[in-house]
């Protein structure tokens, strides 16, 4: 049940925010300030792009005109911004720098959002000389004095003590999903992979399944640098398709969805999953959530092309997987994400004051 507190001014700080997109974070972001706007708080997020744009569906923005990597430096302008705020809430990565900077010259509580957590992956994703430096960034970053630090999982929370970044406040705040978008059609005809296209997914898993399965039809929505490079190497069977600007267009390519096909290396949640079990799809992937289908492991593509296989030719148990995951996915919901960031923003600011 939600508190009964006065109204906050909630400064959010991401390195980009819709209609500017490279990943999940900015949907989790911007769904947190129109949840939050909608229980009646003043929500300002900053952020990098055009400055011109002001406000994006109705949540005010103050777009700075830089990288999201000099954004790191830019803790004069989020200090600013802060001077008439209760709390600022920032998220990974190159928000949390100056954040942390702006609320200690000003004494305000910052809360520290973990989107990304990706450890040993780096060395995965930018190869060994890179991948250490980016590991370092990411523990350096994750290390900083936060009043409490927030994953949206109970394994990015783990995988946070394992790597050594954890503190003794942390806590999982779990996100949800917008229900009653979501919806399964009649003719669910392909397999579905939605996501980022690079390897810390798992596309090439996907690929690879898709050339051993040649009658069986694969979709793959997704984005990023390596998309021209993935298309040009999918098989026949697999129809690439960037993602849509209308979101409608993205539902729609869920509803059509039999098998939603996961095989991501690591997540902080994975927010894609549960749309896609609203959306009544039964689930092979290595993530941790519950759901109903195959999980699989690692880079198994064995076990995932076994398993696929044998969901596709079941469709009854197909079906009923979906149905339960429809079920499944009830638990996630913003109104209950924000419940729990109102808890925790008056306790920093509680704390601050020197009242807890």
């Amino acid at each position: 049940m939600r508190r009964t507190h006065r109204p906050l001014k909630v400064l959010l700080a991401h390195e980009l925010f819709p209609p500017d997109f490279a990943g999940g974070g900015e949907y989790v972001v911007s769904e947190i300030a129109r949840h939050l706007q909608a229980v009646g708080h003043t929500v300002t997020v900053v952020t990098t792009g055009n400055p011109s744009i002001t406000e994006y569906q109705g949540m005010r923005t103050v777009r700075l005109p830089v990288s999201r990597y000099r954004l790191n430096l830019a803790w004069r302008q989020i200090m600013e911004l802060a001077k008439d705020a209760d709390v600022i809430h920032a998220f990974t990565y190159h928000a949390i720098y100056p954040s942390v900077r702006a609320g200690k010259a000003l004494g305000k509580p910052v809360v520290g959002g973990v989107l990304a957590l990706f450890g040993d992956v780096w060395l995965e994703m930018r190869g060994p000389v890179a991948g250490r430096l980016w590991r370092r960034i990411e523990r350096y970053l994750l290390g900083l004095p936060v009043d409490v630090k927030l994953h949206l999982s109970d394994f990015s929370l783990a995988l946070s003590r394992e790597i050594g970044v954890d503190r003794p406040g942390d806590r999982v705040v779990v996100p949800g999903i917008t229900h009653g978008q979501y919806y399964a059609s009649d003719d669910k005809a392909y397999v579905l992979y939605t996501g980022k296209i690079d390897v810390r997914k798992g596309i090439h898993v996907v690929l690879e399944i898709a050339r051993r399965l040649p009658d069986i039809a694969f979709r793959v929505v997704g984005w990023g640098a390596g998309y021209d490079t993935v298309a040009a190497a999918a098989p026949p069977n697999v129809r690439m398709q960037r993602r849509p600007e209308r979101r409608e267009d993205y539902l729609a390519a869920l509803a059509g969805a039999r098998i939603f096909l996961f095989p991501t290396k690591v997540e902080t949640f994975g927010l894609v999953l549960p749309e896609a079990m609203a959306a009544g799809c039964a689930i092979v992937s290595t993530s941790p959530l519950p759901f109903e289908g195959v999980r699989i492991g690692q880079d198994d593509v064995d076990g995932a092309t076994a398993a696929v296989r044998a969901l596709w030719d079941d469709r009854a148990i197909c079906a009923r997987h979906g149905k339960a995951n429809q079920q499944i996915a009830r638990q996630y919901g913003w109104e209950r994400h924000v419940d729990a960031l109102e808890q925790v923003y008056w306790r920093v600011i509680d704390a601050r004051a020197g009242r807890v």
